[in-house]
């Protein structure tokens, strides 16, 4: 039987949206619902968003569309250089208060976290600038530590407080976009193929359980 979703093409990586198909439930979003579904039931959805080159993933009972407030999500992006996933935690909403909470008062949450980190190759920052946005850096484990990049440049070791201390010195109403994610290049992902779900889904399966701390939902 041939995949719903053939793979990734030079077009899906302009800077419109016009002449994509892969958010389409039908294409990518219709695969990646239906792992997500295999593994954490029916509650997730997937939208592709207007005018933006990217699908947004998310628990249908929290999340509002099209989207008009803060609200986490899980995500998938493509931009002209790159192809990015993970979990999105904009700044100015319910769920950036409720995780910000959580990593200060549930150990579990910041455990979660730098697990995720330690495990999978990604990186958590303000994604609003290359430099770190707000938080004016980034972090991710290299050669086993967890490291700090200043400026997402500058590496500098780093402890596991310096976490929530740097997150929650931010403004509730701060215009902070955190994402915890990993990327790869359009060529990368163009080689994939009918493949492109099946690499996508093991990080996104991943971030459910950070996803619902945020959101603070099913028990799972």
């Amino acid at each position: 039987m041939m995949a719903a979703f053939p793979g990734f093409r030079d077009i899906d990586f302009n800077t419109m949206v016009r002449g994509t198909h892969w958010r389409h439930r039908r294409a990518l979003g219709g695969e990646l619902r239906k792992g997500l579904r295999k593994v954490y039931g029916r509650h997730y959805e997937t939208w592709g968003i207007p005018g933006v080159n990217a699908l947004h993933i998310a628990r249908r009972a929290v999340y509002q569309f099209p989207p008009k407030r803060p609200q986490a999500h899980l995500f998938v992006s493509a931009q002209p250089t790159t192809l990015q996933w993970g979990l999105l935690i904009p700044g100015g909403g319910e769920h950036w208060r409720r995780f910000r909470f959580r990593l200060n008062h549930d150990p579990a949450a910041l455990t979660m976290l730098v697990h995720l980190l330690s495990v999978y190759p990604l990186t958590l920052t303000d994604v609003q600038s290359s430099l770190g946005g707000a938080l004016g850096g980034c972090w991710r484990f290299e050669q086993d530590e967890l490291t700090w990049m200043e400026a997402c440049t500058l590496p500098s070791a780093s402890i596991l407080n310096d976490i929530p201390f740097r997150i929650t010195a931010l403004a509730n109403d701060s215009a902070v976009k955190l994402a915890l994610y990993t990327e790869t290049s359009p060529e990368k992902a163009i080689a994939w193929g009918a493949t492109a779900s099946e690499r996508l889904l093991p990080i996104l399966l991943a971030l459910v359980p950070l996803y619902e701390m945020c959101v603070g939902g099913l028990h799972i």
